[in-house]
C-alpha cells in the first residue's frame, strides 16, 4: 500500500474514533456509516483553494476499526494510560481528539510488525500535528514511548 493511502487511512481511523466517542453504535455499524459518508468526500483546508477527496484504504481502514474494538473491549483503556501518566489530568479529562489519537496508536501498535513500528509512530505524529498543541503532542509521544518499553515492543 502506498505511504499516502496508508496515512490517509489512519487519518480517516483517527476521525472513525473520534466519532464514535459520541455514538453508541457498534463499531461495525460506525464503520460502515464511515465509510458511507466519508470516503471520497470532498473536503478542503485553509491552506488549499480546491478541495481534496478523503480517500483511504477501506480493507486496511476495516481490520483498524476491527482490532480497535478488540482492543477497547480487551483492555482497561483508563487503567493503562493513567499508570503511563504521572500527572494531574488523567485520560479520563482529556480532549476527544487526544483520546482518538492514543487509541488509535495503541490499538495499531498491537498488530504492527516491530520492524514497521517507527514509521507507524512518525506518520500518526505527523498526522497529530494538524490537530492538537505541541504540548499535547509531547503528551502523546511520551505515553506511546512507555508503552513501548512497557510492553517491550522496541
Amino acid at each position: 500500500m502506498q505511504n499516502q493511502i496508508k496515512t490517509q487511512t489512519r487519518l480517516a481511523f483517527i476521525q472513525f474514533i473520534f466519532s464514535s466517542l459520541f455514538t453508541n453504535s457498534s463499531v461495525e455499524e460506525t464503520t460502515s456509516d464511515f465509510e458511507n459518508y466519508f470516503y471520497k468526500l470532498s473536503v478542503s483546508s485553509i491552506e488549499q483553494k480546491k478541495e481534496t477527496p478523503i480517500n483511504f484504504n477501506k480493507n486496511y481502514f476495516k481490520k483498524l476499526t476491527k482490532n480497535y474494538d478488540e482492543f477497547v473491549k480487551n483492555n482497561n483503556i483508563e487503567a493503562i494510560i493513567n499508570s503511563i501518566i504521572k500527572f494531574e489530568r488523567n485520560y479520563e479529562n482529556w480532549d476527544h481528539i487526544n483520546k482518538s489519537i492514543i487509541l488509535s496508536i495503541l490499538s495499531e501498535l498491537e498488530i504492527t510488525k516491530k520492524e514497521k513500528v517507527k514509521t507507524l509512530l512518525n506518520d500518526y505524529i505527523n498526522i497529530s500535528k494538524m490537530f492538537v498543541p505541541k504540548k499535547d503532542l509531547s503528551m502523546i509521544n511520551a505515553i506511546t514511548d512507555k508503552y513501548l518499553s512497557d510492553r517491550k515492543i522496541l
